[in-house]
């Protein structure tokens, strides 16, 4: 144990930060993996789903089955007739896949936990985990982009499944490796420092698709604005298998975590006589059920753990569903591109990075468990006030929820259709269409020759392939109380555009105090979850009560997209996150409040109990 120590304490009861960082570049290389994956995997699955026959086949059998879903989305201000007259199965599969790998890590995860408690190597415990897994991983992860490009969606969703499978290997053991190597009262300041590290990660997998873009249009030419995204999709995704790979190989060249061949040698050497070697196994067996026995909880902190699980469980519905579907959130309501979400949500990294140390202070200070609270009472405060504020702009406006989002969704057709054509003349600076310009071409004013010529090819070519402006002349009527016709749909589609843009330019603004607040709690939640898991568990099992942590809140990544993908589905729009997470943090607050157990023992009494037994 004193071995342990020196790794982590430079002075008794100090934790060694140095080391301890090194320790975080294995969190950090699973880190970059997953800022990357939730919000870029889910634009790769709209864009391969949506184009699948199959699942539209599928979805026009479910509004034939049960057509009383339409209408219950067309309640909810869904124009269902955008979809063929009825809802969508996609935001629902997209919730499935993307439970896949939350169900391998509550399958796995535990397994591999365990099965690195008991792993006797030269490089010890956690890193032969980490030394296979990590490589394997890098691969993968640079190959899903290749093959979505392909338009292949079986073989994309092979290398999704492999990932997530192997990924499940070894991230249990490079969580587990922190504690292992630092005393029970100094885990909140570890934890920090781990967390810190994972949110360095997850910063560069946020501004990985931004600075991509800004070399991809340096390098083509293309404006920035112009440039299709999918295509620079590979090379995000390669930025986050480089640094895997480094951070793989910091973990296993600095870090000096003990061989743990040492504690297996006895055991190893009675082997050789296979009389002694029997005798000596059962009275292991019994000696282990005798520990078993021995450090079972009391009936006072199973209850501690099992309310502090359901806790992390409804915590992680919660913020899964903003993780998981955030890109698809700032697309449809803040008209953003995947790289410009990834940017808000790299600010809430970096807030969480910054309350990182402050946390596990305040969680050694005032206790894990009020400081858990704390970081709920600002998240739950940061959704009613955004929420609030949507409310009163779209008030302002003549708008309800639900009729800016139908409103909303006819919009974004037109953008799509701008979009797509953009994509497709993205070498043509001259030839870019722009919403202003085309508001003033169909309202007849006066053009350049060039300019009037180009939107005039837009206009025939989108109208060719079967569009017309009937649903956003019809909201527009609706929603203004104008009389407009098809002839005038230059000034409905003016009115919805200014209309809407009033609201998210305000909201393109409210959402970073929302979210430096959000990092800022997210971090005093993260920070002390674990460790108090851990401590109601005890020294000798860590890795055990780790899997039991990451079964809880995987178990909660495996329920909450579908359940939220649902709820999506039904509503049509993705500002139902403000609904169904606020509601889940809530439940989470109740859960803890149970909490009794699960606190650090205050170095004092640490050192006051040793100086006793000393003496």
């Amino acid at each position: 144990m004193e071995e342990k120590k020196e790794l982590f304490c430079e002075k008794k009861g100090k934790l060694n930060y140095w080391h301890t960082i090194l320790t975080g570049f294995g969190f950090l290389a699973s880190s970059i993996a997953w800022a990357i994956y939730d919000p870029y995997i889910t634009k790769i699955l709209n864009h391969l789903l949506g184009n699948s026959s199959m699942v539209a086949q599928w979805s026009a059998k479910l509004n034939e089955s049960l057509p009383f879903l339409a209408r219950f989305a067309a309640a909810q201000g869904e124009d269902v007739n955008l979809v063929g007259g009825g809802i969508t199965l996609v935001p629902l599969f997209i919730g499935i896949i993307m439970t896949f790998d939350n169900i391998f890590g509550v399958i796995f995860q535990p397994t591999f936990g365990k099965l690195s408690d008991r792993c006797h190597s030269r490089l010890g415990k956690r890193r032969p985990f980490i030394a296979f897994g990590a490589p394997i991983c890098a691969v993968l992860f640079a190959l899903i982009p290749i093959c979505a490009l392909r338009g292949s969606l079986p073989v994309t969703m092979l290398c999704i499944i492999l990932f997530v499978f192997v990924m499940s290997l070894w991230r249990a053991p490079v969580v587990a490796l922190m504690p292992d190597l630092t005393p029970p009262a100094l885990r909140s300041e570890g934890n920090a420092i781990i967390n810190l590290m994972g949110g360095l990660g997850s910063l560069i997998g946020m501004i990985a698709g931004t600075i991509v873009t800004l070399i991809y249009t340096a390098v083509t030419g293309i404006e920035v604005n112009a440039a299709n995204e999918e295509r620079t999709y590979p090379y995000v995704f390669l930025i986050g298998s480089v640094v895997m790979l480094l951070g793989m190989l910091v973990v296993l060249l600095k870090v000096k975590e003990p061989d743990s061949r040492i504690a297996a040698l006895a055991e190893q050497n009675m082997q050789m006589d296979a009389a002694a070697h029997r005798a000596a196994e059962k009275e292991a067996k019994r000696r282990e059920k005798a520990e078993r026995r021995a450090q079972k909880l009391s009936g006072a902190e199973r209850k501690s753990l099992i309310f502090m699980l359901m806790g992390l469980f409804f915590l992680f519905c919660g913020s899964n569903a903003i993780q998981t579907f955030f890109s698809l959130f700032a697309a449809e309501i803040l008209h953003m591109e995947t790289s410009q979400a990834t940017i808000l949500m790299a600010i809430f990294a970096v807030c969480s990075a910054a309350a990182a140390l402050p946390a596990g202070k305040l969680g050694t200070k005032f206790g894990r468990k009020k400081t858990i609270l704390a970081g709920l009472a600002v998240f739950i405060l940061a959704f009613v006030v955004f929420f609030g504020i949507f409310n009163v702009l779209i008030a302002q406006d003549g708008f309800s929820v639900g009729s800016f989002n139908s409103t909303n969704k006819v919009y974004t057709n037109v953008v799509d259709q701008i979009d797509t054509y953009n994509d497709a003349h993205s070498l043509k600076d001259d030839a870019l269409v722009e919403m202003d310009s085309y508001i003033a071409y169909l309202n007849g004013e006066s053009l350049s020759a060039a300019e009037t010529a180009k939107y005039q090819a837009f206009d025939e070519e989108i109208t060719a392939e079967g569009f017309d402006f009937t649903a956003i002349v019809n909201a527009a009527n609706a929603q203004f109380d104008l009389q407009l016709t098809e002839a005038d749909r230059g000034q409905a589609l003016e009115a919805v555009n200014a209309s809407l843009n009033d609201v998210i330019d305000i909201l393109k603004i409210l959402i970073y105090p929302v979210l430096v607040l959000g990092g800022a709690a997210n971090m005093l939640i993260t920070v002390n979850t674990l460790p108090l898991v851990l401590e109601i568990g005890g020294v000798e099992k860590v890795g055990t009560f780790t899997g039991y942590y990451y079964t809880a809140t995987f178990s909660a990544q495996i329920a909450s997209p579908i359940v939220y993908g649902i709820v999506a589905m039904l509503s049509g729009t993705y500002l139902s996150l403000f609904y169904y997470s606020p509601i889940a943090f809530v439940l989470s607050v109740l859960c803890i409040l149970v909490v009794r157990h699960g606190e650090a023992i205050p170095q004092e009494v640490v050192k006051q109990v040793e100086a006793e037994n000393a003496d």
